[in-house]
């Protein structure tokens, strides 16, 4: 949900992204049913970046930012995830910093005990939220932040003001002291709830793009003197976060940093939408900084291979997706279906086949699942269900016949996670 009057002059807009911002917008997927696997449960702090904003947005657009691309980042590693977001547009450090106060001490607070004139139309229902914060954060796996940006949007007024170069700088390293004193807090509130929690937080990059040549000719695109104090901001924030690293490490706190930043150099008209004078990223932007936090976490950032054209989707079983030879699936009433042998086989589950009955027999682990051709039921461990989706059916490609199998249901009866993301066109098969 985002504001339709949450609009930047290219000016302040700049200054506004001398740090990372990430608001984030508050969702999360289905919990694992009783008995199943715990799942792998990603928190998000932080403000207008981790709520996936995009210039253009209403409150009716559905974002597609980092916190989205490191849940699926999750998914492609074979973690049964889970992702929720708490992040708030417009949030400061010090906002945050009172915020997680309140967490931690189990009181509520509303928006404006916590910082005055929040611009997110959710700000009520987010800051409202601190007993539900608190246990999400006491069982998260990951916790992912950004945090800063909203803190120097002064400054641009400063530049703007006719105020030296001393002056501004002065002024940015007192912003950035105060920042430091509210991270580091917000980082000390946030292990003493779960000190095993994963915590990644992102450097900060900047929105504005070096002068361009042309010829001989160099045009700024932006007053180059303030552009380097910008990005001298940059810099020293970046040396902010080390510090804090540092310091919190020696009390066990593992703070790690994903470097956004560099990515986005040279990039900035192609990452973000500052030629419309909106500093946040877009798609393109917004996977950079989804790949800085995947690199950062597990160390690589996956991709299923391109799909041939009369391909419709991917099929990714326990981090792995199914071979390149295997059978394409298929899509009937909007449901997936796959090809028999090639699921049993990524599962590593047993399979069995009456032809006299046209059934396939599925085993794996203590669960058994029966399928009969053109039948409306499957057995579940014994119990007869009704199929909510189309039933098994047998498809003839080329000399070959192959049996097809309803995903999900198949999935769902062995008691895996099964989660398709129509961003990726993928579904994701979790054990």
């Amino acid at each position: 949900m985002y504001s339709k009057s949450r609009k930047f002059q290219f000016a302040c807009a700049i200054l506004a992204f001398i740090i990372l911002t990430v608001s984030a917008w508050g969702g999360s997927s289905r919990a694992a049913a009783s008995g199943e696997p715990e799942p792998y449960q990603i928190v998000a702090l932080g403000d207008s970046l981790t709520a996936g904003y995009e210039h253009g947005y209403t409150e009716k657009s559905i974002p597609y930012g980092y916190v989205e691309q490191v849940y699926e980042q999750a998914l492609f590693h074979g973690l049964r995830a889970e992702y929720v977001n708490y992040g708030i547009i417009g949030l400061k450090a010090e906002g945050l910093n009172l915020l997680l106060q309140a967490v931690s001490g189990g009181r509520s607070v509303k928006p404006d005990d916590i910082q005055k004139n929040l611009q997110d139309p959710r700000k009520d229902n987010l800051v409202g939220q601190t007993a539900q914060m608190a246990k999400s954060i006491q069982s998260a796996d990951l916790i992912v932040l950004t945090i800063g940006g909203n803190d120097l949007i002064p400054v641009m007024s400063k530049l703007d003001s006719g105020a030296t170069a001393e002056e501004v700088t002065t002024y940015i390293q007192t912003v950035l002291d105060q920042y430091e004193k509210d991270l580091e807090a917000s980082i000390r509130t946030i292990a003493a709830l779960n000190p095993e929690a994963q915590l990644v937080i992102s450097d900060q990059y900047l929105p504005v793009p070096a002068p361009v040549k042309f010829g001989s000719a160099t045009i700024e695109l932006y007053p180059e003197a303030k552009r380097k104090l910008l990005l001298d901001g940059v810099t020293k924030l970046r040396s902010k976060l080390d510090q804090v690293s540092t310091r919190v490490s020696k009390d066990g706190i593992k703070l790690q940093i994903a470097d956004v930043s560099s990515l986005f150099v040279g990039h900035e008209l192609e990452f973000t939408s500052i030629a419309e004078g909106d500093i946040h990223p877009n798609h393109k932007g917004y996977a950079a900084m989804g790949r800085a936090f995947a690199n950062t976490i597990w160390g690589d950032y996956r991709t299923v291979r391109p799909r041939l054209a009369n391909v419709q989707m991917s099929v990714v079983v326990d981090g792995k997706e199914l071979p390149a030879g295997s059978a394409p699936p298929v899509l009937r009433s909007n449901r997936s279906f796959v090809a028999m042998r090639d699921i049993t086989d990524a599962l590593g589950a047993k399979l069995g086949w009456n032809n006299a009955a046209q059934s396939a027999t599925v085993t794996y682990n203590s669960h058994k699942v029966i399928f009969t051709i053109g039948s409306a039921y499957v057995t579940i461990d014994g119990k007869k269900v009704k199929l909510t989706t189309p039933p098994a059916f047998l498809l003839k490609s080329g000399k070959e016949t192959k049996t097809y199998l309803p995903l999900a249901a198949l999935s769902e009866a062995l008691g895996l996670q099964v989660t398709y993301r129509s961003t990726m066109q993928t579904a994701f098969i979790n054990k």
